[in-house]
């Protein structure tokens, strides 16, 4: 395949969809729902796993700013990112990419990255990925690997014409979430550290987050999206990818997405009063500090955080 060709046909696409939507999170925030979403619609095919080569710190963010070697990020795509081990269950890029393909793809990255890393990296990224959407006609692709708002820097570089959708969720839930996830074999092992864990990221997130124009991001909160008044986020969501919704999207809004469907207040699950207090507290120092350090989303926060204590939450 010619190089030159591959690396500027996403450009070449129907200009309303946009060829990349990377959505991203804290992990745990709701970033696979509204991936899966977006991808109920025709002209956006949905990456099905999340696929971190891009957003790893041995990934392209580390391998461009010469804190890995390419010998070490190749050992990591054709181990871990190819297929490993994580959460009970086997993962990475091999559940949908061809063998064949993948070594065709990492070859021509291996010549050409020396000369040209960042066309390199980019081209390594839509011959791995752009395939598929070909072959379900549609005009672009969803990637939810949760890193891909806090790497935004790196991201807005190799792919210019991308959009990114934030999605954010009621720090107790995000953290008790994790906390669950975890549990209790590795950091956050308690509702505090998960507190902790939470914060942290979302400073993660609106570091990276001030790397795209605010015509390129959206920040959006999940539980704000699954009230009664959600169907503004939802057409915000679309208009990002560059689509409306359709029927499919609007079923799937309609049918799959939900407050229970979704655990809210999932947080409250085996606190004692006294402990649901302190947790409370705990959240709401965090929140304070988001909101004195003009974290960009931390309005959302507040505004879901209010809504929950006047309904008694």
């Amino acid at each position: 395949m010619d190089s030159r060709i591959a690396f500027e046909r996403p450009h070449q696409r129907r200009p309303q969809v946009t060829p990349v939507v990377f959505v991203g999170g804290t992990g745990r925030s709701g970033t696979h729902i509204v991936a899966r979403l977006l991808g109920r619609h025709g002209k956006l095919s949905l990456i099905p796993v999340e696929c971190r080569f891009h957003v790893e710190e041995r990934g392209f963010p580390g391998l461009l700013a010469g804190r890995t070697s390419k010998r070490a990020f190749l050992r990591r795509l054709r181990g871990f990112w190819w297929k490993g081990f994580q959460t009970n269950r086997m993962r990475g890029l091999y559940r949908f990419v061809p063998r064949e393909r993948f070594e065709a793809a990492v070859s021509s990255f291996d010549q050409a990255f020396d000369s040209e890393p960042e066309p390199a990296c980019r081209q390594l990224f839509f011959d791995l990925l752009f395939p598929e959407a070909d072959l379900e006609g549609a005009s672009g692709i969803i990637e939810q690997s949760c890193d891909t708002v806090s790497q935004a820097p790196t991201l807005v570089r190799l792919f210019p014409e991308a959009s990114f959708i934030h999605v954010v969720r009621d720090g107790r839930d995000a953290s008790a979430s994790r906390v669950s996830q975890t549990k209790g074999l590795i950091y956050p092992r308690t509702r505090a550290q998960g507190l902790e864990w939470w914060e942290r990221r979302m400073r993660e997130m609106d570091a990276g987050a001030r790397a795209v124009s605010d015509e390129r991001l959206l920040e959006v909160s999940l539980d704000e999206l699954l009230t009664e008044g959600g169907r503004d986020d939802l057409e915000r969501i679309m208009g990002m990818a560059g689509i409306s919704a359709g029927r499919q999207v609007r079923k799937f809004f309609r049918n799959r997405m939900s407050s229970n469907a979704a655990n809210a207040e999932r947080w409250i699950s085996g606190l004692s009063a006294r402990r649901r207090e302190r947790v409370d507290a705990l959240y709401a120092a965090v929140l304070e500090r988001l909101e004195a350090d003009g974290v960009r989303t931390a309005p959302l926060l507040r505004a879901t955080y209010r809504r929950r204590r006047e309904a008694g939450g």
